[in-house]
């Protein structure tokens, strides 16, 4: 029991959730005995299968599989797994899966810019970011006042993100999901990868 209780305050202190004590942690796992022992137990075993191939290094996509099960019917069901839709800028072709990796804290000690996280997109892919946001907040983008511009550009990125956002980042935060609407060096809109904007 006090593993549950440990395991389960860590990962409730990454959610901001309220910690729970013995005697809590006790109440709310006899409630969900029933479902350890019956459909997650089923689903648990299915994705440690799948989780085995990953370990192994199987790179065809026909190695893998979907799993459907539904106890109450004794149905169970396999089918093989879709591939993720291909797009293409200039010659780069990528997925839902890939993602620009972009680390904001420079070799100075002091964390990118907007205006340098812009620069670095133009210099390094030819692309350049006519908008740009995290979530639903729009941190930049082609058509803000020049007053508000002005003003952004030499501010650190997630020092943005927290003013739009109206929210600090937490400590446990490690990295920032960004969205991108870009042009190419033909001034057409083309699709791109999220960033993963590593902060530490």
């Amino acid at each position: 029991m006090d593993f549950i209780v440990a395991a389960s305050n860590l990962w409730a202190e990454n959610y901001n959730i309220p910690l729970a004590d013995r005697h809590k942690s006790k109440l709310i796992a006899g409630k969900i005995i029933p479902a350890i022992a019956t459909t997650t137990a089923a689903v648990v075993g299915l994705v440690c299968l799948e989780l085995y191939k990953v370990v192994q290094g199987h790179q065809q996509l026909e190695s893998y599989k979907n799993s459907f099960i539904n106890l109450a019917l004794l149905f169970f069901c396999f089918s093989g797994p879709l591939a993720p839709p291909h797009h293409q800028f200039y010659n780069q072709e990528w997925t839902l899966w890939d993602r620009f990796e972009v680390q904001g804290l420079q070799p100075n000690g002091k964390e990118m810019t907007l205006k340098q996280f812009l620069d670095h997109f133009k210099s390094e892919h030819k692309l350049e970011i006519t908008m740009l946001s995290q979530g639903v907040s729009m941190l930049y983008s082609f058509f803000m006042p020049p007053s508000k511009l002005k003003e952004r550009m030499n501010q650190s990125m997630t020092e943005i993100v927290s003013r739009v956002s109206k929210r600090k980042l937490g400590h446990h935060v490690q990295a920032l999901l960004l969205e991108l609407r870009c042009n190419d060096e033909d001034g057409k809109d083309v699709e791109v990868p999220y960033v993963q904007y590593t902060i530490h």
